[in-house]
């Protein structure tokens, strides 16, 4: 995880995080294939897609022995660009609203929509209300 923070985040987190962009479609595939996106959300039930999508779990870590341990590991290293505008952009909307996808939607979108969202290739966010926000 650390390696591909420094090699692919580092380098372009401060001028992102100043000039307040997105990733864009090609860095979001990066963050997919990589793993990034995955081992982001911790263990859950995406982790059986990672082996059929052709998505390595960094380290080596098979999807059955991924815990919470190895998430906090991977929140860290992002934490340590020292931007968290720019952390944030690379997928906390996603990453509290991909897991509903996993949760409550029916198999065939888990493997189409699911499959593009742990890939980069989709990204989402979690739209709710609050009954007493207004």
């Amino acid at each position: 995880v650390r390696a591909f923070v420094q090699t692919e985040l580092e380098p372009i987190a401060e001028a992102a995080d100043l000039a307040g962009d997105y990733p864009d479609l090609e860095l979001r595939q990066k963050l997919g294939k990589a793993g990034m996106m995955v081992i982001r959300m911790g263990p859950g039930p995406w982790l059986k897609f990672v082996g059929m999508l052709g998505i390595k779990i960094p380290g080596g870590v098979e999807p059955d022995d991924f815990d919470y341990f190895h998430e906090m590991l991977t929140h860290l290293e992002f934490a340590r660009l020292g931007r968290p505008g720019f952390v944030d952009s690379l997928g906390a909307g996603w990453g509290i609203s991909a897991p509903a996808v996993f949760h409550f939607c029916n198999d065939d979108v888990r493997k189409t929509v699911g499959a593009q969202l742990l890939k980069g290739d989709k990204w989402s966010a979690l739209a709710i209300s609050e009954p007493f926000a207004g």
